[in-house]
């Protein structure tokens, strides 16, 4: 994708990971696998908990210095946490870093989706566009962005990320990985994140209704209040969807994504 103007993503923060197993740790914690980090290539990946419940999801770079996690800076420091938590007696330190991360043109490729902006790191500030516009470009791609529409209750499948390329179904063991696998292998995914628009601005955490039965909820909204993500149940994207509406009767046009596939 190419963009004439840079998008400061200031949301983000960089953190470095050092040391003689820094490598090897990563492999061990992430969900997906580090034999696809390399210089100008990033890797996208989620840390879980052991009962394969989502925590951080984060982007794995490689540069002369060695590895840098680009991830949430609102949840950095519990991040951090958790990672200190299966350290044990790894050579392995974390800490923040100076830098900022863009949605630039001329930036590594984002791992997720092909049509979504690479992604620039850069030590000095420069002039760019607000993080709104970056975060519409997602909710209009159904790509959650972070705790903006992903929380500790949910699963991988729930919000899509076993369709974005988080996970390395092939490499063995990670933490949550039986849950995770199971659900993926046995395709028992119950909800999904879509895209919903209306013609009146949408409330964020709305309810969603199909026929007076709650169906899910709205995540992720635009910054015009249009459009959002939402976490809605599997059996309403059948074939010849129902009408779906908030509480207070406003109604939600539905966009599947085209990354998953027919039987979600």
């Amino acid at each position: 994708m190419t963009m004439n103007n840079p998008i400061h993503l200031s949301d983000r923060c960089l953190v470095r990971v050092a040391g003689d197993d820094a490598r090897d740790f990563l492999q061990n914690v992430i969900t997906n696998d580090m034999k696809n980090s390399g210089a100008g290539k990033l890797v996208y990946s989620c840390l879980l908990m052991p009962q394969g419940f989502f925590l951080h999801d984060f982007f794995i770079g490689q540069d002369d210095a060695g590895y840098f996690l680009d991830c949430e800076t609102a949840r950095v420091d519990d991040l951090l946490r958790r990672f200190a938590v299966f350290k044990l007696r790894a050579k392995v330190t974390f800490a923040r870093m100076d830098g900022n991360v863009y949605a630039a043109g001329d930036g590594i490729p984002d791992p997720r989706l092909a049509t979504l902006p690479p992604r620039l790191y850069r030590p000095e500030t420069i002039v760019a566009e607000p993080v709104a516009i970056y975060h519409d470009i997602c909710i209009r791609q159904t790509v959650p962005c972070g705790s903006l529409a992903m929380s500790e209750r949910d699963t991988m499948a729930d919000v899509n990320l076993d369709h974005l390329n988080a996970v390395a179904w092939d490499k063995g063991c990670f933490i949550g990985q039986e849950v995770a696998a199971r659900m993926y292998n046995l395709s028992k995914a119950k909800r999904r994140i879509v895209t919903v628009t209306a013609e009146t601005p949408i409330a964020s955490g709305a309810k969603v209704f199909a026929d007076g039965k709650d169906m899910g909820e709205v995540r992720q909204i635009s910054s015009n209040g249009l459009s959002a993500l939402a976490q809605l149940k599997v059996a309403v994207l059948a074939a010849n969807p129902p009408v779906l509406h908030t509480a207070e009767k406003q109604r939600l046009t539905l966009s599947i994504p085209a990354y998953l596939p027919a039987a979600v």
